[in-house]
């Protein structure tokens, strides 16, 4: 069986190889918002944005590169397969809910700023022609992931420790069919508008 590039102690430690200053969740937050706005290349974009593609790449530094793009590949296959596999790069199930929760946030910051870094914006979103309702539907989750990347933790939540996880999975399991639907309607909108830019076939 392969081993998954989705790995949270090595999408950390690369990290911190190339000195990109983000959390894990963080960054596969933003290749996930990349590459459903604009498509492959989100870790080069995420370099770039960095400023880390300024620093000659030699030994650890290669590896790191190499172990983020196999990351993106990844994701990208599971974003784009049948089964519906995907899912976010979060701190373990079983660790501590506070460092959960804000993996979750940062997760969700990160989506955002990919999406934003890959050309959508909920301010034009709002003005295109929307027949069916599925772009309406995007800039409403998308609005939700702004206010999850807002969340914390309060003392009722500290002191029901059971419904505060058990509230947390179901955000979680949130986020991972709408990524899928922003995925789905945003890939399908870029098809839609290379297909209008090819040549009309002559008959």
């Amino acid at each position: 069986m392969t081993e998954s590039s989705l790995d949270l102690e090595k999408v950390t430690a690369a990290i911190a190889t190339l000195e990109l200053g983000v959390d894990a969740a963080e960054l596969h937050g933003g290749i996930c918002g990349l590459l459903c706005a604009r498509g492959p290349g989100a870790v080069s974009i995420w370099i770039r944005e960095s400023g880390a593609d300024q620093v000659p790449r030699l030994g650890d530094a290669v590896a790191a590169a190499e172990q983020l793009h196999d990351a993106e590949a990844e994701t990208w296959r599971d974003l784009n397969g049948p089964s519906l596999i995907f899912y976010p790069l979060l701190p373990d199930e079983e660790g501590v809910l506070a460092e959960r929760v804000a993996g979750l946030a940062l997760w969700c910051q990160g989506f955002v700023t990919g999406l934003g870094l890959g050309g959508y914006s909920l301010e034009d979103a709002a003005f295109e022609d929307d027949p069916s309702g599925s772009r309406a539907q995007t800039a409403e989750i998308v609005s939700d992931f702004v206010e999850i990347s807002r969340a914390g933790l309060d003392s009722d939540d500290l002191n029901e420790a059971d419904r505060a996880g058990f509230e947390l999975a179901a955000l979680v399991e949130y986020v991972r069919v709408s990524v899928q639907l922003i995925f789905e309607e945003l890939h399908g909108q870029r098809k839609t508008d290379l297909a209008a830019l090819e040549p009309q076939s002559r008959h």
